[in-house]
C-alpha cells in the first residue's frame, strides 16, 4: 500500500498488531481455564458478542468470518445510556456523519470508510431503505460490517453495511419498565415483556414512549413505538418468527447551522450550538414507520435447513423546511455579502421557507437460503444457497412556496418568490441570535412534482465455508444481481391553492420517464489460520457494486439516475483486507485489521462534453482498524475500539458548485484518525462507576476540501446502582462541555451539525416478577 502514509500512530498500532500474537500464546500456555460462556442477546451478555449470523447468514464466531466487524452489543448500550443508532455508531470509528437531505434529528445518514452508507442500512439482515430516525427501543445490537458486502447484501455497500439485530422471544420470562429523565426536558419511557407461552413458544413486546425537547432552541420530538413478537417452535424442527414494528415520529427538521461560508474557508461560526435557525411554527418532520416480518426456519434433517423471511415495510414521512442559505453584512436593503473582515455581529443569516417533501414508500422482499452442512473426505463444508427477490416503490411530492395569488401553473413557476428581495427582512436573523419564533410572510404551498420510483431486484447467491484442518478454513462466494429501476416524473393538480387556475385534468402535463436494468456479479473470498485456539489470521477480498439507477432514500425522486448517467455500467468498489484476533483467557478479544477499499471506477463529468457522465473516477481509503473487549477482571469490562483511514480522489472530475474546483488529489472526506472507549467497574454492593470518551481528529466536509469539522474529545461517565429488581444509572455527556460538530450536510460545506454540550440522564430500569 505504497499510498499508506507513515504516521507515529499508525507505526504504534502496526507494532501492537504485530507484537500481540505472541502475548496471547503465551497467556495461553500459561492457563487453561476456559471463559465465561453468555448467552448471545441476553440481557447481561456483556462487553463483546463472539458470534454473529450477519456476516454470513448462519451463526458463525466471529473469529471464523474473514471481515472487520464492530458490535455495540446491549450492556454497552445500556451502560452508556444509548437510545438511538446515530449515538451508537458515534461510537465505531470508521464512521463518519452526513446531515440528510430534509434535515432530521438525529442525523442518521452515514459514511463507512470513507464512502456514502445511506441506502446501507438493514434490520435483521434485511434491507431497510427507509428515511427515518432509527430508535433502539427494539434493538439488541448494532453491528458494522466493513468493506463491500456485496456477497450477502446486494448493491451499495460501498464500504460497508450497517445492522440493527432485533430484540427476540426467548425461553424465560422477562418483564422489564424503564424511565429516561434528562436535561434539556427528556422524558422517554420503555417497555419490554417476554412471556413464555409454551414449552417452545414465547411472545416478546417491546414499546416506546418519548416526549422530549432539545438542546437545540425550539426543537423537539414525540415518539410513539410497538414491536410484538410471536415466536412458536423455539428448538424444534420448525421455529417460526412473526414481528411487527411500528415507530410514529414527530419533531422538528434541523438542518444544523450556516458556517462563514467560502470567504472565510467554510469555519464554523462562534456561536452556541443551541441556536437553531429555522422557523418552528412552520418546519416539522413527521414520520411513520411499518414493518412486518415473517421468518421460518426449517431443519430437514441435521445437515440440511430451509429459511424464508418474507418482509413487508412502509415508510412515511411528511416534511417543511427552513434553511440558512445566505449570509450578509447587515440587516437592511443596503446588506452586501460579507467578507474576511466582517464582525460577527454584523452577520445575518438568510432563512427562507423552501423545502417541502412528502414521501410514502414501500419495500416487499423475500429471502430463501438453504444451508447444507456436508463433508468431502477430511474437508468439512457449510454451503448456503439463497434467492432474493425485491420489490421497492417510492412516492415522492414536491412543493414549491409562492407569494399568494401568483403561481402559474403553465410555466411553473411563482410570480413572486417568498425568497425575493422584498421579503428579505421578513426572515433575516442574527447570526448569534436567531429567533425560531419569528413571523415569516404568509405564501402559497404549491404542487412542483410528482415522482413515482420502483426497483425491481433478483439475485441468486451462493457461498461456502470449508474447514480444511481445525487450523485452516475459507469462506468464499458469488452473487449475481439483476436491478430494474425507473421513475416516471409528472406534475401534480393536487394540493393547487383555489386561486391558481389550473389546466384541466386530462392534461397535467408531460411525464418524464426513465428504466434502467443492470445485471452485477459481486463476491468475496477468505483465507483464515488459526494455529492456536487464541489466535486467528485472515486475507481476504471482496466487492460490491453501485448502479447508476441505485435507489436513494434522499433527495426529490430517491433515484441516482439521470439522462447523464443512464449508459453508465455499475461503479465497483474493491476491499483487500489483512485481519488478526486474539483471544485471551481472562475473557478480552483483540481484533485489528489492514484495509484498503478502493471505488474503482466512480462516475465523473465528461470533461469533453461536460454533461453526460463517464467512468473514470477513483478513490482509495487505506486504513487500519482494532478492537478490544471484554473483561479485564471479573469486575471490569471494557471496550475500545480505534480507526487510522487516509483517503485520498485519484481521479474525481471537478465540482461546478465550488468553482469547478477539480478533484484529482484531493482527500477523502473522513477523519485521519478516531478512537473511542469505555469502561465499567463495579464496586460492589451493587455500584458501578464507568467512563471513556470518543475522539475524532479534523476531517473535510467534501470532497472538494472547501470545508472543515475540528478535530474533538468528548468525555462521558456514568455511577449505576444495580440490584435483582431494578436499576439506577446517572450518565453525564460531554463531562467538559466541549463546543464540536458531528458532521455537515451531505457534500455541501455550507452547513454544520453541531453536537450536544454537557447533558445528563437519569435512567431507572424495574423488573417484575
Amino acid at each position: 500500500m505504497s499510498n499508506f502514509k507513515r504516521r507515529p500512530l499508525a507505526a504504534a498500532i502496526l507494532a501492537l498488531f504485530s507484537a500481540t500474537p505472541q502475548i496471547a500464546a503465551a497467556q495461553a500456555q500459561r492457563e487453561q481455564t476456559l471463559p465465561e460462556v453468555k448467552v448471545q442477546g441476553a440481557p447481561d451478555s456483556g462487553f463483546k458478542n463472539d458470534s454473529t449470523s450477519s456476516g454470513t447468514r448462519t451463526e458463525t464466531p466471529l473469529r471464523d468470518i474473514p471481515q472487520f466487524i464492530n458490535t455495540v452489543p446491549q450492556e454497552v448500550l445500556r451502560s452508556q445510556g444509548i437510545n438511538s443508532m446515530a449515538d451508537a455508531l458515534r461510537t465505531v470509528p470508521g464512521i463518519t456523519m452526513t446531515a440528510p437531505e430534509g434535515g432530521t434529528q438525529a442525523n442518521d445518514n452515514f459514511w463507512i470508510r470513507g464512502l456514502p452508507a445511506g441506502g446501507d442500512i438493514f434490520m435483521d439482515s434485511v434491507r431497510n431503505v427507509g428515511q427515518y430516525n432509527h430508535d433502539l427501543f427494539n434493538v439488541e445490537s448494532v453491528e458494522v460490517l466493513k468493506g463491500p458486502s456485496g456477497l450477502m447484501f446486494g448493491r451499495g455497500s460501498a464500504g460497508g453495511v450497517i445492522n440493527e439485530v432485533s430484540k427476540t422471544p426467548l425461553l424465560y420470562g422477562l418483564k422489564e419498565a424503564g424511565f429516561v429523565l434528562g436535561t434539556f426536558g427528556q422524558k422517554r419511557a420503555t417497555a419490554d415483556l417476554n412471556v413464555k407461552t409454551g414449552e417452545s413458544s414465547a411472545f416478546r413486546l417491546n414499546a416506546l414512549l418519548e416526549d422530549s425537547d432539545s438542546f437545540r432552541d425550539g426543537v423537539n420530538v414525540r415518539k410513539v413505538g410497538i414491536a410484538p413478537t410471536l415466536r412458536l417452535g423455539i428448538g424444534t424442527q420448525t421455529d417460526i418468527t412473526l414481528s411487527y414494528y411500528y415507530l410514529r415520529d414527530d419533531g422538528v427538521t434541523d438542518y444544523g447551522q450556516p458556517n462563514l461560508g467560502a470567504v472565510n474557508g467554510f469555519r464554523p461560526a462562534p456561536i452556541s450550538p443551541r441556536k437553531y435557525f429555522g422557523i418552528t411554527a412552520l418546519d416539522y418532520t413527521n414520520l411513520s414507520t411499518q414493518i412486518a416480518t415473517a421468518k421460518i426456519d426449517h431443519r430437514i434433517n441435521d445437515s440440511v435447513a430451509i429459511r424464508e423471511t418474507l418482509r413487508w415495510a412502509g415508510y412515511k414521512r411528511n416534511m417543511e423546511a427552513t434553511i440558512a442559505q445566505n449570509l450578509n453584512d447587515g440587516p437592511g436593503p443596503a446588506s452586501k455579502a460579507i467578507t474576511a473582515t466582517t464582525p460577527v455581529e454584523r452577520i445575518f443569516a438568510v432563512r427562507n421557507h423552501s423545502k417541502s417533501r412528502d414521501n410514502d414508500d414501500t419495500m416487499l422482499v423475500s429471502q430463501t437460503e438453504l444451508t447444507w452442512k456436508l463433508s468431502t473426505g477430511a474437508v468439512k463444508h457449510t454451503v448456503l444457497g439463497g434467492l432474493e427477490l425485491g420489490q421497492e416503490k417510492l412516492h415522492r411530492w414536491n412543493y414549491n412556496f409562492c407569494k399568494p395569488g401568483t403561481y402559474n401553473f403553465a410555466k411553473n413557476a411563482c410570480g413572486a418568490q417568498i425568497a425575493a428581495a422584498p421579503f428579505l427582512p421578513g426572515v433575516l436573523a442574527p447570526l448569534t441570535s436567531p429567533n425560531p419564533s419569528d413571523a415569516y410572510p404568509a405564501f402559497d404551498k404549491v404542487p412542483n412534482f410528482t415522482t413515482d420510483t420502483f426497483a425491481n431486484t433478483t439475485a441468486l447467491y451462493v457461498q461456502d465455508q470449508v474447514e480444511f484442518t481445525p487450523a485452516w478454513k475459507a469462506v468464499a462466494g458469488l452473487r449475481w444481481e439483476n436491478y430494474k429501476t425507473g421513475y416516471d416524473n409528472f406534475r401534480s393538480l393536487t394540493g393547487l391553492p383555489a386561486a391558481v387556475t389550473a389546466p384541466t385534468a386530462t392534461n397535467p402535463g408531460t411525464p418524464a420517464s426513465l428504466r434502467k436494468s443492470d445485471s452485477m456479479t459481486s463476491g468475496r473470498a477468505g483465507l483464515i489460520w488459526q494455529p492456536t485456539k487464541a489466535q486467528s489470521y485472515y486475507v481476504s477480498w471482496g466487492n460490491s457494486y453501485n448502479p447508476a439507477g441505485e435507489l436513494g432514500v434522499y433527495g426529490g425522486t430517491g433515484l441516482n439516475l439521470t439522462n447523464a448517467t443512464i449508459n453508465t455500467e455499475p461503479e465497483e468498489n474493491v476491499n483487500s483486507e489483512l485481519g488478526a484476533q486474539w483471544d485471551f483467557s481472562n475473557g478480552i478479544r483483540v481484533r485489528s485489521a489492514l484495509f484498503r477499499n478502493e471505488k474503482k471506477n466512480a462516475r465523473v463529468t465528461d470533461p469533453v462534453t461536460g454533461g453526460l457522465a463517464v467512468l473514470s473516477g477513483k478513490q482509495r481509503i487505506d486504513g487500519l482498524e482494532m478492537e478490544v473487549a471484554g473483561s479485564v477482571t471479573r469486575d471490569w469490562d471494557v471496550t475500545y475500539s480505534a480507526a487510522y483511514m487516509d483517503g485520498d480522489i485519484i481521479n474525481g472530475g471537478t465540482v461546478t458548485a465550488i468553482g469547478g474546483t477539480t478533484l484529482a488529489g484531493k482527500e477523502v472526506p473522513v477523519p485521519h484518525f478516531g478512537s473511542s472507549l469505555w469502561s465499567v467497574y463495579r464496586l460492589g454492593g451493587g455500584w458501578e462507576a464507568g467512563g471513556g470518551y470518543v475522539q475524532s481528529s479534523t476531517r473535510w466536509l467534501n470532497t472538494g476540501n472547501t470545508g472543515q469539522i475540528p478535530g474533538y474529545t468528548i468525555v462521558n461517565a456514568m455511577l449505576g446502582y444495580v440490584q435483582k429488581k431494578y436499576d439506577v444509572r446517572l450518565n453525564i455527556y460531554n463531562l467538559f462541555d466541549k463546543t464540536y460538530y458531528v458532521g455537515g450536510y451531505e457534500n455541501n460545506p455550507s452547513f454544520i451539525v453541531p453536537g450536544s454540550p454537557r447533558a445528563a440522564t437519569v435512567t431507572v430500569r424495574y423488573r417484575f416478577e
